[in-house]
């Protein structure tokens, strides 16, 4: 059993201006289609199967009955005061066997159980996903799990057929990493790096971000836990939004620097 990084999920009032937003930045975005039985429909950018899910909700009716999905609660309760990154999912080929482990670690799951979105031309996309989350913790939402009804190199040929795997216009962009504000970055990596099995690559203090991190290994995407080290862009992340993702590193930019786009940052390298 081993997880890749599959998306980051980014809250948006409109994932439709959002993908016009970011053509003009030189990023290829398409329109994903509705979770009918959800009430949120979504965008997508993809960097070979690694992803950015911009996330609406359009029938908040819907949205706010749902139960049994976090992140559909998550943005029930935050859309659309507060766009933002909100969190991560990762995938994996076992999830049953991924959830058992996840219980065994003492941690509350909840599924796996089915999902599905209706793309623009009527077909289904369906997967399994299940949430998990520490007993009695509160704050950063740890990633929820998701596995795919084909697989990653069927999958991947799909999305390129249809033109949503794409090269973008600003260049062959790859994730790099998603950085997490967090009170105890030693912390929160060490128990991520036991939980989801993922190799810690080293401590730092980034003097950009006035933070010191703590970086995981991951397929697909590095994990970048953040404790503010002084007074930047953690700080105020911790002060405004609290605990969670708030950039996203991508590497192959023609173009570099750091651009906020709907409440997340974006650092082009």
């Amino acid at each position: 059993m081993r997880f890749h990084f599959d998306h980051l999920v980014h809250f948006v009032n409109s994932p439709e201006e959002t993908v016009k937003h970011l053509r003009c930045l030189g990023l290829h975005a398409v329109l994903g289609g509705e979770h009918e039985q959800w009430g949120t429909y979504n965008a997508l950018c993809y960097f070979d199967l690694s992803y950015i899910e911009f996330l609406g909700v359009n029938k908040p009716d819907v949205a706010r009955q749902v139960t049994d999905n976090d992140l559909i609660r998550q943005a029930a309760a935050t859309l659309p005061a507060s766009e933002g990154f909100a969190r991560i999912a990762l995938r994996t080929d076992a999830i049953e066997e991924a959830a058992e482990w996840m219980r065994k670690q003492g941690l509350a799951v909840t599924g796996p159980f089915a999902g599905s979105r209706k793309r623009q031309d009527g077909s289904v996309v369906r997967w399994s996903m299940f949430f998990v989350r520490e007993e009695g913790a509160n704050g950063l939402h740890l990633p929820f799990v998701i596995q795919w009804g084909q697989p990653d190199e069927e999958r991947k040929k799909d999305l390129q057929s249809r033109n949503v795997i794409f090269p973008h216009p600003a260049g062959p962009l790859a994730v790099a990493a998603v950085f997490f504000a967090v009170r105890d970055a030693e912390g929160a990596a060490e128990k991520w790096s036991r939980w989801f099995r993922l190799q810690r690559s080293g401590g730092y203090v980034d003097p950009d971000l006035q933070a010191q991190c703590v970086a995981l290994e991951l397929p697909g995407g590095n994990l970048v836990f953040c404790s503010p080290h002084g007074p930047g862009m953690v700080t105020e992340q911790l002060e405004n939004r609290g605990e969670g993702p708030f950039l996203i590193r991508l590497t192959g930019s023609r173009e570099k620097g750091i651009r906020p786009i709907r409440g997340g940052f974006y650092q082009f390298v």
